[in-house]
Protein backbone atom coordinates (compact mmCIF):
# COMPACT_ATOMS: atom_id res chain seq x y z
CA UNK A 1 0.00 0.00 0.00
CA UNK A 2 1.19 3.65 -0.26
CA UNK A 3 0.67 5.58 2.86
CA UNK A 4 0.83 8.80 0.95
CA UNK A 5 -2.11 7.83 -0.71
CA UNK A 6 -4.34 6.33 2.31
CA UNK A 7 -6.93 7.24 4.32
CA UNK A 8 -5.70 6.35 8.17
CA UNK A 9 -7.64 6.12 11.44
CA UNK A 10 -6.31 5.74 14.68
CA UNK A 11 -8.21 5.27 17.48
CA UNK A 12 -6.92 6.69 21.26
CA UNK A 13 -5.21 9.19 18.98
CA UNK A 14 -4.67 12.12 21.29
CA UNK A 15 -2.53 11.14 23.73
CA UNK A 16 0.87 9.21 24.31
CA UNK A 17 2.17 6.41 21.43
CA UNK A 18 -1.18 7.45 19.69
CA UNK A 19 -0.68 10.88 19.64
CA UNK A 20 2.62 10.12 17.80
CA UNK A 21 1.60 8.06 15.64
CA UNK A 22 -0.81 10.54 14.39
CA UNK A 23 1.61 13.23 14.14
CA UNK A 24 3.70 11.26 12.11
CA UNK A 25 0.82 9.65 9.98
CA UNK A 26 -0.01 13.93 9.02
CA UNK A 27 2.81 14.48 7.34
CA UNK A 28 3.21 10.69 5.65
CA UNK A 29 -0.58 9.89 4.97
CA UNK A 30 -3.20 11.57 2.42
CA UNK A 31 -5.77 11.95 4.95
CA UNK A 32 -6.29 10.80 9.19
CA UNK A 33 -9.18 10.08 11.10
CA UNK A 34 -9.15 10.05 15.22
CA UNK A 35 -11.46 8.93 17.39
CA UNK A 36 -10.87 9.40 21.08
CA UNK A 37 -13.27 9.88 24.18
CA UNK A 38 -10.54 12.87 25.09
CA UNK A 39 -12.63 16.02 23.97
CA UNK A 40 -9.81 19.00 25.48
CA UNK A 41 -6.94 16.79 24.04
CA UNK A 42 -8.81 16.00 20.77
CA UNK A 43 -9.48 20.14 20.02
CA UNK A 44 -5.73 20.19 21.39
CA UNK A 45 -4.51 18.08 18.75
CA UNK A 46 -7.08 19.99 16.00
CA UNK A 47 -5.85 22.92 16.70
CA UNK A 48 -2.06 21.59 15.96
CA UNK A 49 -2.93 20.12 12.91
CA UNK A 50 -6.37 21.50 11.34
CA UNK A 51 -6.34 18.65 8.42
CA UNK A 52 -7.44 16.26 10.85
CA UNK A 53 -11.09 14.66 11.06
CA UNK A 54 -11.80 13.71 14.52
CA UNK A 55 -14.65 12.41 16.43
CA UNK A 56 -15.05 11.53 20.21
CA UNK A 57 -16.72 8.51 21.22
CA UNK A 58 -16.56 6.12 23.35
CA UNK A 59 -14.96 3.44 22.04
CA UNK A 60 -16.09 0.36 24.61
CA UNK A 61 -19.99 1.64 23.27
CA UNK A 62 -20.70 -0.40 20.41
CA UNK A 63 -23.62 1.88 19.12
CA UNK A 64 -21.65 4.78 19.61
CA UNK A 65 -18.28 3.31 17.86
CA UNK A 66 -20.88 2.65 14.56
CA UNK A 67 -22.02 5.79 14.84
CA UNK A 68 -18.42 7.74 14.49
CA UNK A 69 -17.50 5.22 11.70
CA UNK A 70 -20.64 5.76 9.88
CA UNK A 71 -20.20 9.43 10.01
CA UNK A 72 -16.49 9.19 9.18
CA UNK A 73 -17.77 7.40 6.36
CA UNK A 74 -20.51 10.04 5.53
CA UNK A 75 -17.58 12.76 5.53
CA UNK A 76 -15.93 11.08 2.67
CA UNK A 77 -13.28 9.26 4.86
CA UNK A 78 -11.99 6.47 2.88
CA UNK A 79 -11.01 3.56 5.55
CA UNK A 80 -7.31 2.33 3.85
CA UNK A 81 -5.46 1.30 7.43
CA UNK A 82 -7.00 1.34 11.09
CA UNK A 83 -4.88 1.49 13.96
CA UNK A 84 -6.14 -0.46 16.88
CA UNK A 85 -3.98 1.99 19.26
CA UNK A 86 -6.60 2.96 22.49
CA UNK A 87 -6.57 0.93 25.86
CA UNK A 88 -5.17 1.53 29.08
CA UNK A 89 -2.69 -0.89 30.87
CA UNK A 90 -3.97 -2.16 35.00
CA UNK A 91 -2.33 -4.06 37.00
CA UNK A 92 -3.36 -5.97 39.44
CA UNK A 93 -2.83 -9.80 40.23
CA UNK A 94 -5.18 -12.84 40.95
CA UNK A 95 -4.72 -12.47 44.36
CA UNK A 96 -3.36 -10.24 46.14
CA UNK A 97 -1.38 -11.53 49.32
CA UNK A 98 -0.59 -8.18 50.63
CA UNK A 99 -4.34 -7.10 51.58
CA UNK A 100 -5.94 -8.79 54.82
CA UNK A 101 -9.65 -8.44 52.92
CA UNK A 102 -10.61 -7.73 49.06
CA UNK A 103 -7.64 -9.89 48.19
CA UNK A 104 -9.13 -11.16 44.57
CA UNK A 105 -8.87 -8.91 41.78
CA UNK A 106 -11.76 -7.23 41.60
CA UNK A 107 -14.37 -8.55 38.59
CA UNK A 108 -15.40 -4.76 37.69
CA UNK A 109 -11.36 -3.84 36.99
CA UNK A 110 -11.33 -7.25 34.91
CA UNK A 111 -14.36 -5.74 33.32
CA UNK A 112 -13.14 -2.30 32.43
CA UNK A 113 -9.76 -3.29 31.08
CA UNK A 114 -11.14 -6.25 29.01
CA UNK A 115 -13.57 -3.80 27.53
CA UNK A 116 -10.86 -1.05 26.57
CA UNK A 117 -8.35 -3.23 25.04
CA UNK A 118 -10.32 -5.96 23.65
CA UNK A 119 -14.02 -5.36 23.11
CA UNK A 120 -13.05 -1.93 21.85
CA UNK A 121 -10.96 -3.20 18.83
CA UNK A 122 -13.93 -5.77 17.86
CA UNK A 123 -16.70 -2.85 17.51
CA UNK A 124 -14.09 -0.52 16.02
CA UNK A 125 -12.81 -3.25 13.35
CA UNK A 126 -15.99 -4.72 12.43
CA UNK A 127 -17.53 -1.76 10.56
CA UNK A 128 -14.83 -0.84 9.38
CA UNK A 129 -13.95 -3.96 7.69
CA UNK A 130 -17.44 -3.84 6.38
CA UNK A 131 -16.43 -0.01 4.60
CA UNK A 132 -13.01 -1.87 3.34
CA UNK A 133 -14.86 -4.92 1.96
CA UNK A 134 -17.94 -2.41 0.45
CA UNK A 135 -14.83 -0.51 -1.43
CA UNK A 136 -13.44 -3.64 -2.52
CA UNK A 137 -9.95 -2.69 -1.90
CA UNK A 138 -7.74 -3.69 0.22
CA UNK A 139 -7.24 -2.68 3.57
CA UNK A 140 -4.76 -3.05 6.60
CA UNK A 141 -5.97 -3.15 10.23
CA UNK A 142 -2.74 -3.05 12.54
CA UNK A 143 -3.46 -3.71 16.33
CA UNK A 144 -1.34 -2.59 19.23
CA UNK A 145 -0.88 -5.24 21.52
CA UNK A 146 1.80 -5.69 24.38
CA UNK A 147 4.68 -7.95 25.57
CA UNK A 148 2.29 -8.81 28.45
CA UNK A 149 0.03 -11.08 26.09
CA UNK A 150 2.50 -13.99 26.83
CA UNK A 151 1.29 -13.74 30.39
CA UNK A 152 2.99 -11.03 32.88
CA UNK A 153 2.34 -11.78 36.50
CA UNK A 154 0.67 -9.02 38.01
CA UNK A 155 -2.11 -7.83 35.00
CA UNK A 156 -4.13 -10.79 34.79
CA UNK A 157 -6.95 -8.98 33.04
CA UNK A 158 -4.62 -6.68 30.45
CA UNK A 159 -2.34 -10.11 29.54
CA UNK A 160 -5.84 -11.73 28.78
CA UNK A 161 -6.99 -8.50 26.79
CA UNK A 162 -3.77 -8.53 24.47
CA UNK A 163 -3.67 -12.16 24.28
CA UNK A 164 -7.37 -11.85 22.76
CA UNK A 165 -5.99 -8.96 21.04
CA UNK A 166 -3.55 -11.52 19.07
CA UNK A 167 -5.57 -13.96 18.74
CA UNK A 168 -8.45 -11.49 16.34
CA UNK A 169 -5.17 -10.45 14.42
CA UNK A 170 -4.70 -14.01 13.90
CA UNK A 171 -8.33 -15.32 13.22
CA UNK A 172 -9.51 -12.40 11.16
CA UNK A 173 -6.14 -12.69 8.95
CA UNK A 174 -7.72 -16.48 8.17
CA UNK A 175 -11.03 -14.82 7.65
CA UNK A 176 -10.21 -12.11 5.26
CA UNK A 177 -7.00 -12.33 3.74
CA UNK A 178 -8.65 -13.64 0.61
CA UNK A 179 -11.09 -10.46 0.05
CA UNK A 180 -7.26 -8.60 0.44
CA UNK A 181 -7.40 -7.39 3.97
CA UNK A 182 -4.53 -7.75 6.32
CA UNK A 183 -4.23 -7.92 9.93
CA UNK A 184 -1.19 -7.58 12.11
CA UNK A 185 -0.40 -6.95 15.45
CA UNK A 186 2.42 -4.82 17.02
CA UNK A 187 3.83 -5.85 21.04
CA UNK A 188 5.97 -3.20 22.42
CA UNK A 189 8.02 -3.92 24.92
CA UNK A 190 9.55 -0.96 27.35
CA UNK A 191 9.19 2.58 25.76
CA UNK A 192 11.50 5.79 26.96
CA UNK A 193 8.14 7.79 27.15
CA UNK A 194 7.32 10.13 30.49
CA UNK A 195 4.46 7.74 31.29
CA UNK A 196 6.96 4.77 31.78
CA UNK A 197 9.39 6.90 33.13
CA UNK A 198 6.60 8.47 35.74
CA UNK A 199 5.61 4.78 36.39
CA UNK A 200 8.95 3.04 37.09
CA UNK A 201 11.97 4.15 39.40
CA UNK A 202 14.98 4.93 37.65
CA UNK A 203 16.87 1.58 39.53
CA UNK A 204 14.11 -0.56 37.99
CA UNK A 205 14.58 1.33 34.63
CA UNK A 206 18.58 0.14 34.93
CA UNK A 207 17.69 -3.42 35.54
CA UNK A 208 14.86 -3.65 32.93
CA UNK A 209 17.32 -2.46 30.99
CA UNK A 210 20.25 -5.32 31.55
CA UNK A 211 17.32 -7.62 30.45
CA UNK A 212 16.99 -6.66 27.27
CA UNK A 213 19.29 -8.03 24.83
CA UNK A 214 20.10 -4.75 23.29
CA UNK A 215 20.85 -2.88 26.41
CA UNK A 216 17.88 -0.32 26.04
CA UNK A 217 14.24 0.89 25.94
CA UNK A 218 12.64 1.40 22.87
CA UNK A 219 11.26 4.69 21.78
CA UNK A 220 7.86 5.37 20.15
CA UNK A 221 9.76 6.37 16.67
CA UNK A 222 10.49 1.88 16.54
CA UNK A 223 6.92 1.77 17.14
CA UNK A 224 6.21 4.18 14.08
CA UNK A 225 8.19 2.99 12.17
CA UNK A 226 6.95 -1.19 12.35
CA UNK A 227 3.63 0.96 11.24
CA UNK A 228 5.20 1.61 8.17
CA UNK A 229 6.78 -1.65 7.44
CA UNK A 230 3.49 -3.45 7.60
CA UNK A 231 1.56 -0.90 5.66
CA UNK A 232 4.44 -1.30 3.12
CA UNK A 233 4.83 -4.73 2.93
CA UNK A 234 1.84 -6.13 1.39
CA UNK A 235 2.57 -10.09 2.54
CA UNK A 236 2.63 -9.38 6.21
CA UNK A 237 -0.47 -10.46 7.53
CA UNK A 238 -1.64 -12.79 11.26
CA UNK A 239 1.17 -12.34 13.09
CA UNK A 240 2.69 -10.38 15.79
CA UNK A 241 5.60 -8.12 15.19
CA UNK A 242 7.37 -7.60 19.12
CA UNK A 243 9.47 -4.84 19.47
CA UNK A 244 11.34 -4.88 22.50
CA UNK A 245 15.12 -5.00 21.95
CA UNK A 246 14.52 -8.86 21.93
CA UNK A 247 12.63 -9.03 25.69
CA UNK A 248 11.09 -12.05 24.34
CA UNK A 249 12.33 -14.67 22.58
Amino acid sequence: MDLKESHVLVTGGAAGIGRYLVECLCADARRVAVIDKDETALAQLASQYPGITRSSCDLTDPVAVKEAVEDLAKDGFEFDILINNAGLIHSAPLINLLEKSNRVHSPDAWQKVIAANLSSVFYVTGPVVDHMLRRRKKGVVINMSSISATGNPGQSAYAAAKAGVNALTSTWAKELGALGLRFVSIAPGFLDTSSTRKALSESLLTKLQQQIPLRRLGTVEHIYQTVRFIVENNYVTGTVIEVDGGLIM
